[in-house]
């Protein structure tokens, strides 16, 4: 491997500008990642009791199950920043984190012989293949330590003893802290040792020193308060998606992950192209650059999670073997050596990568860098909140991280079902939530062994979930965007039963997703009279039918054949008027008028339902009356255009 160190030129630092600019765009985005929430409150409650809880404080199914909190340091940072700059002030952190790990690996691209084009190059690519990574959780300092990993080892093997031990002190330090900020810190061992194999390999020197600085930094990773516990934490983690799928966890596939696949056909073939034709100095590179890159490949395999931190590590060698490249490419056009041609290309492509997609979007950050709330089910929360539905409630992972940070409902006003942090949670409950085959009557019996009194689910659309809750033993109370909210059929939800069940279940096939059930029969438990069960299934069926179909027609007809007295007047007046406008505009005006005149007897007194009425009357050819009530509508209707007409036909009808 070729090592240069060499003073940046000004195209050089014009490039690094240009792949900053780019990682900055992938970075400044409204906060949207859900893990942040639990981890600031980690973070406020670690510094309220100086020190880690080491049980699940959060939950109320398991609050006693022991809670291995790996990334303690970055929740307390996280706590801090939120306390001083909101979710602006971790956005902005996070991007200055992330600009200077891509600054220290364009640095390490330089020193190991790439040039400036192809290092800015071959990082924004990798910042792209890993832009889902950029997000605000801790694993961004892995990022950071795996490219202090890389710079060590080529510290450690191209220096004297002395700076060997220089280097490995310093890198030391920082995997305990690595190990404080993030369970990601495995790796260092791994990587370190996977290059000592290939110095010994090479047979280059330093595979000693580098086994050496592999069991030291081994040892400093037990240096956190959970000491072990961060390898039975990553156990857990080879445990629990088998138990519960999670996407992070599952392996890379060409249709959700294309960018990765790209990106490592595009490696194999610059690498195969551009590396020295020479035998032993290709071998020396080869074993020295990519011995650190095929762990991570291997863990990229099991878990699509270590995909960024892949490319990132793998970039130093696409950025070589892409200068070797253009060095061949110079060769046969020699013109290209000196031409500033390419670093302005490859400036403008990673300026306008960056640019572009703001000015589309009309947005130079107009959008702001504060929370982005559009996955959240604020409206459900607020309902839950208004009618104190949050003690034993049910919510999903993802929400309950945010539930626990709510400023009005939150822990420790009250706890969650559960939530992201998946050691804090037995497998009993990561086996019941990840199965798919769970019949209605088994999770009733789930959510009476864990209290559960009411539920909220985000999602809705695709969440199976939503349809295991039996109607007649939990009422559907709130459905609004894509959340939906029930409650237990207990004496105490009476009341907000009988004001607001909506008479609806839900079905689910991952065909078609989750699709809503109308129940045409109300439940004995609830406590809806049949006529307002009616009415609310026909505003159900006309809104999920999308027009006044039959079936909608029917229940509004049962809802209005009840005794009088049972519709609130409201309610009755503002059905008839309606129906009574449809069967007027289809000709039927014998049915509108008797609908018109019940909307009125019922307190309707809008000037459309008397102009309705008068045009019914016209319509059935009775005159007196008609011109009676065109003369009614003339005088509620002003100087209006419409005062006018109705003043003509009481004209026209009460002439001779």
């Amino acid at each position: 491997m070729r090592v240069a160190a060499r003073r940046p030129s000004p195209a050089a630092l014009f490039l690094l500008l240009s792949l900053l600019l780019v990682v900055a765009g992938l970075s400044l985005h409204p906060m949207a990642e859900s893990d942040l929430f639990f981890r600031i409150q980690a973070g406020r409650e670690i510094l309220t009791r100086h020190g880690l809880p080491g049980r699940n404080l959060f939950s109320f199914t398991y609050p006693d199950y022991p809670d291995l909190d790996t990334s303690w340091l970055f929740e307390v940072g996280a706590a801090v920043l939120y306390g001083r700059g909101g979710f602006p002030g971790i956005v902005v952190s996070k991007t200055l984190v992330l600009v200077g790990v891509f600054a220290g690996a364009f640095w390490l691209c330089r020193r190991r012989g790439a040039g400036a084009a192809a290092s800015a190059l071959a990082l924004a690519a990798a910042a792209f293949v890993g832009r889902d990574r950029l997000v605000e959780r801790p694993h961004i300092f892995s990022l950071a330590g795996e490219v202090a990993t890389l710079a060590a080892i080529d510290l450690v093997v191209e220096g004297g003893v002395a700076a060997a031990a220089r280097v490995g002190v310093a890198f030391l330090a920082t995997v305990v802290v690595w190990a404080n900020l993030h369970a990601g810190v495995f790796v260092a061992p791994i990587l370190i040792g996977a290059a000592a194999v290939g110095a010994a390999l090479d047979r280059g020197g330093g595979a000693r020193r580098l086994a050496l600085l592999a069991g030291a930094s081994a040892l400093g990773t037990l240096a956190t308060p959970v000491g072990l516990g961060l390898y039975r934490y990553l156990r857990l983690h080879l445990e629990l998606p088998a138990l519960h799928p999670v996407d992070e966890f599952r392996a890379p596939t060409w249709i959700s992950d294309a960018p990765l696949f790209l990106y490592l056909v595009g490696l194999l073939a610059v690498v195969a192209i551009g590396l020295p034709r020479g035998g032993a100095a290709r071998r020396r590179t080869l074993l020295r650059a990519l011995a650190p890159v095929l762990p991570l490949a291997a863990l990229t395999v099991h878990a699509v999670r270590f995909g960024a931190d892949l490319a990132l590590v793998s970039a130093p060698l696409l950025a070589v073997a892409l200068t070797g490249l253009a060095a061949r490419l110079a060769a046969r056009w020699p013109g290209l050596r000196t031409s500033p041609l390419p670093a302005i290309v490859v400036a403008a492509l990673l300026g306008g990568f960056a640019v572009a997609p703001r000015l589309a979007a009309a947005s130079a950050f107009r959008e702001g860098i504060a929370l982005d709330a559009r996955e959240l089910p604020l409206q459900a929360i607020v309902f839950a909140n208004e009618n104190q539905l949050r003690d034993r409630m049910y919510n999903d992972f993802e929400t309950g991280s945010y539930l626990l940070f709510e400023p009005i409902g939150g822990y420790p006003r009250h706890r969650v079902f559960v939530d992201p942090r998946l050691p804090a949670y037995p497998p009993e409950m990561h086996r019941l939530l990840g199965r798919a085959d769970v019949g209605r009557d088994e999770w009733s019996a789930a959510m009476d062994r864990y209290g559960v009194e009411t539920a909220l689910l985000a999602y809705a659309g695709l969440n199976r979930r939503v349809s295991w809750w039996d109607p007649t033993r939990w009422a559907l109370v709130f459905r609004g965007g894509d959340a939906r909210v029930f409650v237990r059929r207990l004496p105490r939800y009476a009341p907000l039963i009988a004001a607001r069940e909506i008479p609806a279940t839900f079905g689910f096939s991952v065909e078609d997703g989750t699709t809503t059930l109308p129940i045409d029969e109300r439940p004995s438990a609830s406590p809806v009279s049949d006529c307002e069960w009616s009415r609310r299934l026909g505003d159900l069926l006309f809104e999920l039918d999308g027009t006044l179909s039959s079936r909608a027609r029917q229940a509004y007809a049962q809802a209005l054949a009840a005794p009088p007295g049972c519709l609130a007047p409201a309610d009755e007046a503002r059905i008839c008027a309606w129906l009574g406008a449809l069967d007027l505009e289809a000709g039927r005006a014998a049915s509108a008028l008797d609908l018109l005149v019940r909307a009125l007897a019922r307190g309707d007194r809008d000037l459309t339902t008397f102009t309705n009425r008068a045009a019914a009357l016209e319509a059935l050819g009775r005159r007196i009356e008609a011109a009676d009530a065109w003369g009614a509508v003339a005088a509620r209707a002003g100087d209006s255009a419409l005062a006018t007409r109705a003043r003509e036909r009481r004209a026209h009808l009460a002439g001779p």
